[in-house]
């Protein structure tokens, strides 16, 4: 399989979108945006240019993609139909990604918070106008051409019980190669997540992990404990794990990364690093570019 990075916080922006390209071209969580705040400050410049980017990246390749995916309804995992310059979206734009594709998206109805309820409803009735081929991916498999798609029932969004609702994790077989993307499952912190993971047994899987800069607010040191821990036992069993989003909104991402090495030999990446650039933290550097 062919895996590309479009748009991660290694690459300056809050997102996973990723495409995958087998006998089909696929586009998974086609978003991009910038934390509207940060240490109380808005986006640097520097910010705004990696947004401008990766939008024009995820354009281009939805442009090649005949499936797209959506984990879940958080605005760095879709792009909607409104204008917001926070995720450099448009209606033209949303309407460029969608247009006559298969969409295997998250069911709105269920496991979801209202937050991510409301947001699902509006770009449903956006894409009535469109009439793409839609379903709700919760749980099921499907089969286009050689390759199979394999979602996950609904996971916690990081601990179980969070209030930040719940996503949808994709596994994709094509001959015989697996890869996996897991948005936003925190590391995994949850420990049926982890075992799901494990069970799927995907040759790469793409991860979201800890959001350490929420440490003392909504995530505890047990919470980063519990990731660092199911980490670990799962790069003792994957040959290529990439680790990225919420954990590189903080430098302290890398030691992060570093003691979970330590205790396994598999290699982990940022995902930058698959198309061979160096990680560019951004928001992590957002204090710095003031100060400067």
């Amino acid at each position: 399989m062919k895996i590309t990075p479009l748009a991660f916080e290694s690459l300056g922006v809050r997102s996973m979108a990723t495409y995958i390209e087998t006998d089909q071209k696929i586009l998974v969580d086609p978003g991009t945006s910038l934390g509207p705040k940060r240490f109380g400050l808005p986006p640097w410049k520097t910010e705004f240019d990696a947004l401008y980017q990766t939008r024009t990246d995820i354009q281009e390749h939805a442009r090649l993609a005949d499936i797209i995916t959506i984990s879940h309804y958080h605005h760095d995992h879709y792009t909607p139909f409104a204008l917001d310059r926070f995720l450099d979206s448009n209606p033209q734009y949303a309407r460029e990604i969608y247009q006559d594709k298969k969409l295997l998206i998250k069911n709105p109805k269920s496991k979801i918070n209202k937050s991510q309820q409301q947001r699902s409803k509006k770009l449903l009735k956006d894409l009535k106008d469109i009439s793409p081929d839609i379903s709700f991916c919760d749980g099921n498999s499907y089969q286009v051409g050689d390759t199979e798609f394999i979602f996950s029932i609904p996971l916690p969004h990081g601990p179980e019980g969070s209030k930040l609702g719940y996503v949808v994790a994709l596994t994709i077989r094509h001959k015989n190669e697996t890869v996996m993307h897991a948005s936003d499952v925190q590391g995994p912190i949850h420990d049926k997540t982890k075992d799901y993971i494990l069970k799927q047994d995907p040759d790469t899987l793409i991860l979201s992990g800890p959001p350490l800069y929420l440490l003392g607010f909504a995530f505890s040191h047990e919470d980063i404990e519990k990731s660092r821990t199911n980490l670990t036992e799962i790069c003792r069993e994957i040959p290529q794990v990439v680790v990225d989003h919420h954990l590189l909104r903080d430098f302290r991402g890398f030691d992060f990364i570093k003691s979970v090495q330590e205790n396994t030999k598999t290699q982990i990446k940022v995902a930058s690093e698959l198309i061979g650039k160096k990680p560019n933290l951004l928001e992590a550097r957002r204090k710095e570019f003031y100060l400067e």
